[in-house]
């Protein structure tokens, strides 16, 4: 069994007229289903609700940096609900979100099963990587992969 901290972010469209409490909860379902059925228990949730991105530092990854500061608090992954819009949104907290998810390890997105050691992530948010997404919208990839493919 693993255990994950679970991140919900505000700005998730699910493309209907749900107001950002209604889009916590639903990510907070959605996302305790899948630890469920994956063998996980939730640690600890936090939210964005309440804080705007930029310029200023996020409570909540402050927060999620300050338990980690001792091994016995740590989870196994930072899940998510969803990738999208992260790179944007998440500016002003890149370094900050890094630190987090290098030292938990890894960090996965739900919506496109995808996790991501320290290293990707990092191409990631800083905007190195080009990540594609597949037909099915299942595989993805970054320029790193492609390579090992050639």
């Amino acid at each position: 069994m693993g255990s994950v901290f679970c991140y919900y972010r505000k700005s998730i469209d699910f493309g209907n007229s749900r107001t950002p409490v209604e889009r916590i909860i639903h990510q907070d379902k959605v996302l305790f289903d899948y630890c469920s059925a994956n063998n996980l228990i939730v640690t600890k949730r936090f939210s964005d609700l309440g804080y705007l991105g930029s310029p200023f530092q996020r409570p909540e990854l402050l927060q999620i940096r300050k338990i980690i500061e001792k091994p016995k608090n740590r989870a196994d992954l930072l899940l998510f609900y969803s990738i999208a819009g992260l790179r944007t949104e998440m500016k002003s907290n890149a370094k900050l979100l890094l630190e987090v998810v290098d030292i938990l390890g890894k960090v996965h997105f739900y919506r496109e099963e995808l996790t991501l050691d320290y290293k990707r992530f990092e191409l990631y948010l800083m905007g190195a990587a080009e990540v594609e997404l597949d037909i099915q919208g299942q595989a993805w990839k970054t320029f790193i992969d492609k390579k090992e493919e050639a």
